[in-house]
């Protein structure tokens, strides 16, 4: 695994790193981290690797700049992410290193004495294993949600994850309301781990595009609590739930569970976002709990396209809003009168449009199935809509 240059340049030992070139390249994957910092050699080419990040004095060019646009050319041609000078005998480059630097979208960074490479290097190492063991860590979750897997590969695979883990332990899964920004994420996980409110046996990990939380506890938990020690678990570590859309799995008594926990945890999540709540729990979440694990299934896409398309067709062919009726209708519980004042309208007029879409649907006879289906179906429309 690796992390970008423009994610390097978020650490503490390069906030005083100026770039002077190579703006374009920040996207470039650093991999590792090596030292050019010696007597000149003829030829560097192939002494460093696609992806690593290379610090040097420039020692080798102390009192012949030239050698500096064959070292960086010989750089770019290895695959280097990018370049920081120490400026103990340069405060810039020759602008024919610039150009060249600039036309292979090669960063090219300058920093003073008050930064030591062994720091830079620690850091920056210690940031790339912990990238890496996130991504190992993202992988296992992966297998969890994803996988038939049999409850002793469960259990291994939770214990690999925390040894410290308890038998009794619920999920939370929690992503910001809005834009995911990965940066923020990011910095958000770091304080998480810093705080020492999180005890041993619990365990924060970043996972998609929001964080996983797996809370365990020594005893059995009540399922009416598990918002309240949520939201109490946040309040220890900082986190504002009310930025957040927030997915509370099913309190579970054995680490077997902890695949289904987590499923649990992230449709409680896409629910809250669905119903513009902060927080849900997966025993509120009601029919959802059906829908959101099996709504990629052929035949739940087919009931969908069924029941929706023919309101769509007509819509588009009449310019006429029966959709936004249907929406209104399933919003309003299947109130006609309440559905009129969602929509402004009289309830005559609401009436005819459910008319309408009973008639395009052949179910002008089936008032109790008629709702039923096209509640699922306007929820199913939801979720896919995320």
């Amino acid at each position: 695994m690796s992390i970008t240059v423009l994610e390097a340049t978020k650490l503490n030992t390069f906030k005083n790193f100026k770039l002077i070139v190579g703006h374009s390249g920040l996207d470039r994957q650093v991999e590792k981290i090596g030292i050019l910092d010696y007597e000149f050699i003829s030829n560097i080419q192939g002494q460093f690797i696609p992806g690593e990040f290379v610090i040097s004095s420039l020692l080798f060019a102390k009192d012949h700049p030239e050698r500096i646009l064959s070292a960086v050319a010989s750089l770019i041609e290895d695959g280097v992410s990018g370049l920081a000078i120490k400026n103990i005998y340069y405060d810039t480059v020759p602008q024919e290193v610039m150009d060249y630097a600039s036309a292979h979208s090669f960063p090219i960074f300058i920093f003073d004495n008050t930064v030591y490479f062994e720091d830079i290097i620690t850091e920056l190492t210690d940031k790339i294993r912990s990238v890496d063991n996130e991504a190992l860590l993202e992988a296992k979750v992966d297998a969890l949600v994803r996988l038939s897997l049999n409850k002793a590969t469960v259990r291994e695979i939770a214990l690999e994850i925390n040894t410290s883990f308890r038998e009794y332990f619920f999920v939370l899964y929690l992503r910001e309301k809005k834009l995911f920004n990965p940066q923020v994420l990011a910095k958000l996980l770091e304080e998480v781990k810093k705080n020492r409110s999180l005890e041993i046996q619990n365990s924060v990990m970043r996972y998609r595009h929001g964080l996983l939380m797996i809370l365990s506890f020594d005893q059995p938990l009540e399922e009416n609590k598990l918002k309240a020690l949520s939201l109490q678990f946040f309040s220890k570590l900082g986190i504002l739930s009310d930025h957040c859309e927030v997915g509370i799995s099913g309190a579970h008594f054995d680490l077997s569970d902890l695949g289904r926990a987590v499923n649990e945890s992230l449709y409680a999540q896409k629910t809250s976002g669905l119903k513009g709540e902060s927080v849900c729990t997966f025993s509120d979440i009601g029919i959802y709990s059906i829908l959101m694990p099996y709504h990629q299934e052929l035949w739940m896409r087919q009931f969908h396209d069924r029941i929706l398309q023919p309101i769509k067709d007509y819509d588009e062919k009449y310019n006429t809003q029966l959709f936004d009726t249907a929406q209104t209708f399933v919003e309003q519980d299947g109130k006609i009168l309440e559905t009129a004042e969602a929509l402004y309208m009289h309830k005559n007029t609401i009436r005819y449009r459910i008319g309408k879409i009973k008639s395009l649907l052949h179910m002008e006879q089936a008032e109790g199935s008629f709702y039923e289906q096209l509640s699922l179906a306007i929820k199913l429309h939801r979720i896919y809509s995320l």
